[in-house]
């Protein structure tokens, strides 16, 4: 008689597990998995942090608002014996949350909404008036309306439709591009050099400033048209580091809308 076949052998289901992790590779997939939800738990902590500081900062912009304004800045010359004149409204909001830890000063911040102002020139050639005035360093901010006099209310708006004249100090810098289609050919000019750009004609009379209700000046795209796509460029650094940090500057206070 032929042998009687082995009856097949029948493991209980528990068996089958406790086969199966004795065939797993030492520390595999049990390290894997804590090693995955540490993962997690570190990434769930780090988009907390990161979400409760930017709606915080998304607070202080939004909220403690304590004056809020527009001006009329007029730049004046006269070239060849004529008067030029150029003008933009630029607005401004103040915000004084509470400070942060370590954060001296007020802890006043703030917001800019406009663009500078371009001069033309009879010869063809424009200049630009920033926003602010930045400082050789590009450290050190300054703006056309601290020539605005504390008012009795505390606001800048008191100061509705009056004209008050601003200092070489306190006005914007002023800026030009040989080549407006590249944003590092840009220098500084001084107002009262102004016959560089302007012709040997041209010199600078003055300016003022003037609390408006008027409606924030745009249009600078149609002289600088690479002003909204505008990428800091890292291998143009060969014109001089010094030279590109302040370029760099320079170009951010062309247009901003930080409200």
């Amino acid at each position: 008689m032929p042998p009687r076949p082995e009856p097949a052998v029948r493991y209980a289901r528990n068996e089958i597990f406790e086969n199966i992790a004795v065939c797993r590779p030492c520390g595999g997939t049990g390290a894997a998995i804590a090693a995955m939800r540490a993962l997690l738990a570190i990434a769930i902590l780090v988009g907390t942090i990161v979400l409760a500081v930017g709606t915080l900062i998304t607070a202080r912009q939004l909220f403690y608002i304590v004056d809020s304004y527009r001006y009329r800045l007029t730049v004046n010359f006269v070239v060849d014996g004529r008067t030029l004149s150029a003008s933009g409204v630029i607005q401004e909001t103040l915000h004084r949350p509470p400070c942060f830890p370590l954060e001296g000063g007020s802890c006043v911040h703030r917001s800019v909404k406009g663009q500078a102002i371009p001069i033309v020139f009879p010869n063809g050639k424009v200049a630009f008036v920033l926003l602010e005035v930045v400082d050789t360093r590009a450290t050190f901010l300054r703006s056309a309306s601290w020539a605005l006099p504390a008012s009795p209310t505390g606001k800048k708006s008191a100061w509705m439709n009056r004209e008050f004249p601003v200092s070489v100090q306190l006005l914007p810098t002023i800026v030009y591009f040989p080549d407006t289609n590249d944003p590092y050919s840009l220098t500084i000019v001084d107002p009262r050099n102004i016959s560089e750009v302007g012709g040997p004609g041209a010199t600078y009379t003055g300016a003022s400033v003037t609390v408006t209700d008027e409606k924030v000046t745009r249009g600078i795209e149609r002289y600088l048209p690479w002003i909204n796509t505008f990428k800091v460029d890292p291998s143009r650094k060969n014109i001089g580091y010094y030279q590109f940090g302040i370029m760099t500057t320079l170009v951010r206070h062309i247009t901003r809308n930080d409200l």
